[in-house]
């Protein structure tokens, strides 16, 4: 219980703060209540339970017409201590149904807004390599991410700066605190492979439904963005593979799928869910791969918060570069 208790707080003073002040305060009173701690322990200790706590929560109200639903539509407009007293009563009333999400439900999110960072990371590396680019991106719910190309982004810097399609209807906003970035070429990609153990189909209403209810109540960009990224989506031919990447990624390197291309494959905030076992194993396959082809790896969450650029060959891992507290919801990142 103390634990997670810890999570909770953890939750609320260093991703809800100032972010979303429902969350937040749901957060600091969840502690201090035995009945919803007693419900929030089912939820499996792979998955950060903040996170799949809330978003269950706001996807089973949006089916149902209560007064919580309401909240959730106007977060901005709500008593507080009056919201989490409904919180209370809607998580007795359908704890059974709660309880099933717990157990069939995945956090992952596909925050399009991280290509932010991503996009001028993978153009220096197509720079350096002058091949073209294999993505295959670890945890990628539902691909969006591997779409990078498709986006049009405005970096907030001195001078600021813009690139990438500039006739998107998405245009992604981020600031870079950092080096300012003095330019970015397009990109050329060859391959686009996803991996989950559990890929979110996005034309499926209620797999789009979920993807939807783990953004947070106050974060409207955010909703509009991932609808402006979903019909992008369609227009972009990808290979999304559902299981364990232990299996799935040395197949690609020994048919020489991706022969002739630099192969990139990242994951942004997947590694929180990794165990400890799982973290040296993809590190120690990786190594393993890359005496058949080398590779970028670009991750965070392995062992600190920060983004790491990692250059992989013949079994020697380089670090290219680190981006240092980047945003988890890539609002910001510290260029270098």
């Amino acid at each position: 219980m103390e634990k997670l208790v810890t999570a909770f707080r953890r939750f609320a003073s260093d991703e809800a703060k100032n972010n979303s002040p429902l969350y937040e305060y749901w957060c600091e009173r969840i502690i201090t209540n035995e009945q919803l701690l007693n419900l929030i322990m089912h939820i499996p200790e792979t998955q950060p339970k903040p996170n799949l706590f809330l978003g269950s929560v706001q996807y089973l109200s949006a089916q149902k017409d209560t007064q919580l639903k309401r909240i959730f539509d106007n977060p901005n407009e709500v008593n507080l201590e009056e919201s989490f007293q409904l919180l209370i009563g809607f998580c007795t009333q359908h704890s059974d149904e709660l309880l099933q999400l717990f157990q069939t439900k995945y956090v992952q999110t596909n925050e399009v807004q991280r290509a932010s960072y991503l996009y001028p990371i993978f153009s220096e590396i197509a720079e350096e390599a002058k091949l073209p680019l294999s993505l295959l991106e670890i945890g990628t719910s539902a691909g969006l991410l591997l779409n990078l190309d498709g986006y049009r982004y405005e970096i907030e810097q001195e001078p600021p700066i813009s690139f990438g399609n500039e006739n998107s209807p998405l245009t992604i906003i981020a600031k870079n605190y950092g080096t300012p970035i003095t330019s970015v070429k397009s990109l050329n990609i060859s391959h686009r492979i996803g991996i989950d153990l559990n890929i979110i189909d996005l034309q499926d209403s209620d797999e789009f439904l979920w993807l939807k209810s783990l953004i947070w109540p106050e974060q409207i960009i955010r909703r509009e963005n991932l609808e402006k990224a979903r019909a992008i989506h369609r227009q972009y031919s990808k290979f999304l593979l559902t299981g364990d990447f232990r299996k799935l990624l040395p197949p690609l390197f020994d048919n020489h799928v991706l022969k002739s291309s630099q192969i990139i494959i990242f994951h942004t905030h997947v590694a929180n869910q990794f165990s400890v076992t799982l973290k040296s194993e993809l590190l120690s396959l990786l190594q393993q791969l890359s005496h058949i082809q080398s590779i970028y790896h670009i991750y965070n969450n392995m062992e600190d918060k920060d983004l790491h650029v990692d250059f992989i060959n013949a079994g020697i891992t380089k670090n290219v570069k680190i981006l240092e507290n980047t945003d988890g919801h890539g609002k910001f990142f510290r260029w270098n």
